[in-house]
């Protein structure tokens, strides 16, 4: 019996018997194993079984993930096999595969399976802590000060009663069931749900988008300022700030429309009648007739608006300092007094994007110094040009693009050593698309062509002619050698990747002692890599060993470079603190 066994980054392990000929994993509904954190796409691989069934395989396929599929280690570009003593990488999930013997245990699960159900998930409670808690509160004048709480994971927002939604607007421009609000990992995600009027995050419509504090949320016609957890905002009038809207005037302004053209007609009257007043009274002057017009009064003087420009000058320190969340909170506070302040509203604009590319640059400066080519190059292709890190990053651009040429050399040789020249060759096209890896992509297809003129099996040997007596009769063939085991080296030079890699197959063996030896070593090898601590995190944890858990996960959240992640992180330290003070 095949089994597929699943651990998540926390060491929770789950094993799926593999019933069907052909699996989907990814993180939407429908597939045949869904794996829910973010960093899986929604349709991320497929699975077909092959081999026999004394030398099972499984055929891994890439569904154009955005994050990719690693085989021991190693980024695959488009299909792979996979065997029993390998492992593979989704997101944070690692799977292996294991061979066993189907018994009465396993009936239940293969009843689920057979019948495309999942095993009921483990209990989670839908309301967030109190400490992670957001709001929103509606700043347009139709609603204005309402506040609708974000206290549950998932919380479908609407137009309709609460027996249909968690949060009810209730305003003609918002949709049925209009959006969704996700919270993961300490984060809040919005969805449009097919609504009519869509969502605007800051001016700008998303079908989804990661909501950032402070942010203005534009459903239909009613504006909302998202309130992060621990923000205490209190809305006041001078906040007011109303959606535009493009339809059609509304009764209530033809009517408006209707008294402001009466009011033009009586003014043009009065001016008219002054005029011809005016001409009589120039009339009677020439004919010596005394005047008693009145002077004009002059117009009235409109009141000075206020002076932002104090306020401007600071949040543009902010933004040349990099101090992007301050500088968004100095132009909050110019909009509040001007809110069409154009300066203003495009410096804010500037500090919240600026804000979601640190972390992307950060997580780029990372990837190089762990030389993790693949995914420095990826971030390098993906990082928007018009950042203030742009020229920090470009100036990187011959460096990883070097080093990603190279490592896809290795990987193709490493394809050629295990046999699997198809993805040799697919690598080497991959390359040869790239101006950057011409030599590369030249060297490794040599190599390929050279294992093509290779037998595929040795030959046997024979005796020259003359041997084994008269008449030159060949001697007796010898056996044909059998093939040598593809290893990894564990031993003292071992790479960062190898250990990291055999790390994880002993995890997967429960053999955690190994596991904890060989992640060690590779912290030794790369202390600026969090991988090993967040293993030895997972294992501890398992073991119940808080206090050797709880200084691996404090490494893992210092060295963490993904900052969405370090919620979650922090959360573990908190729970492991309580557990040892008990």
């Amino acid at each position: 019996m095949l089994r597929l066994v699943i651990e998540d980054g926390e060491g929770t392990t789950h094993v799926v018997p593999l019933i069907r000929d052909e699996i989907t994993i990814g993180r939407q509904e429908g597939n045949t194993i869904r794996l829910t954190e973010r960093n899986v796409s929604r349709r991320h691989a497929r699975l077909v079984r092959a081999g026999t069934d004394g030398s099972p395989t499984v055929l891994v396929e890439d569904l154009d993930s955005y994050n990719g599929i690693r085989l021991n280690g190693d980024r695959i570009a488009g299909k792979c096999t996979m065997r029993p003593a390998d492992l593979l990488q989704i997101g944070d999930y690692s799977l292996a595969l294991k061979t066993e013997e189907v018994t009465d245990a396993d009936l239940g699960s293969l009843a689920a399976a057979a019948a495309h159900e999942e095993p009921p998930p483990p209990p989670v409670d839908p309301r967030l802590p109190e400490e992670e808690r957001g709001r929103f509160v509606v700043v347009s004048s139709n609603l204005a000060g309402n506040e609708y709480a974000l206290d549950q994971r998932e919380v479908i927002i609407g137009r309709t009663d609460a027996d249909e939604n968690d949060v009810v607007i209730a305003h003609r421009s918002i949709s049925r069931h209009h959006a969704k609000i996700i919270h993961r990992d300490g984060t809040f995600t919005i969805i449009d749900l097919a609504s009519s009027n869509g969502v605007k995050v800051n001016g700008e419509a998303f079908g989804t988008a990661t909501l950032v504090n402070g942010d203005i949320i534009e459903l239909g016609h009613v504006k909302l300022r998202f309130c992060a957890p621990g923000d205490d905002y209190v809305f006041t009038s001078a906040d007011v700030d109303d959606v535009e809207v493009e339809s059609g005037p509304s009764p209530w302004q033809l009517v408006f429309v209707a008294l402001l053209l009466i009011g033009v007609a009586i003014v043009a009257y009065l001016i008219v009648d002054r005029v011809a007043h005016n001409r009589q009274a120039q009339q009677g002057v020439t004919a010596g007739q005394p005047t008693d017009k009145p002077p004009t009064p002059a117009p009235p003087t409109p009141p000075a608006a206020p002076d932002v420009q104090p306020i401007i000058d600071r949040g543009n320190a902010a933004l040349a300092d990099k101090s992007w969340d301050e500088a968004r909170t100095v132009f909050d506070e110019a909009l509040a007094k001007v809110p069409d302040h154009g300066e203003a509203r495009s410096g804010r604009e500037r500090a919240v994007r600026e804000a979601a590319n640190q972390p992307r640059f950060e997580g780029l400066e990372k990837a190089v110094a762990d030389q993790r080519w693949s995914d420095a190059f990826s971030r390098l292709e993906e990082f928007p040009n018009d950042s203030v890190y742009a020229p920090q990053v470009q100036a990187r651009r011959d460096e990883i693009e070097e080093g990603f040429a190279n490592a896809e050399l290795e990987r193709g040789r490493l394809f050629i050593k295990a046999g699997e020249i198809e993805n040799a060759e697919r690598t080497q096209k991959d390359l040869a698309k790239k101006d950057f890896a011409d030599i590369q992509a030249k060297t490794l297809a040599e190599e390929i062509e050279e294992a093509k003129r290779q037998p595929s099996t040795p030959e046997t040997p024979v005796e020259p002619d003359g041997a084994g007596g008269a008449g030159g009769q060949a001697a007796t063939p010898k056996p044909p050698r059998k093939p040598r085991q593809r290893t990894t080296n564990t031993g003292p030079n071992a790479s960062f990747d190898e250990l990291i890699t055999q790390a994880l197959r002993r995890m997967m063996k429960s053999d955690r002692e190994a596991a904890i030896v060989l992640l060690k070593r590779a912290a030794k090898k790369r202390p600026n890599s969090h991988l090993p601590h967040q293993r030895l995190c997972a294992i501890y944890k398992a073991r119940q060993q808080h206090k050797l858990a709880l200084g691996s996960c404090k490494k893992w959240l210092e060295l963490e470079p993904n900052a969405s992640y370090r919620p979650a992180i922090q959360r573990n330290i908190s729970q492991l603190q309580e557990l040892i003070n008990r």
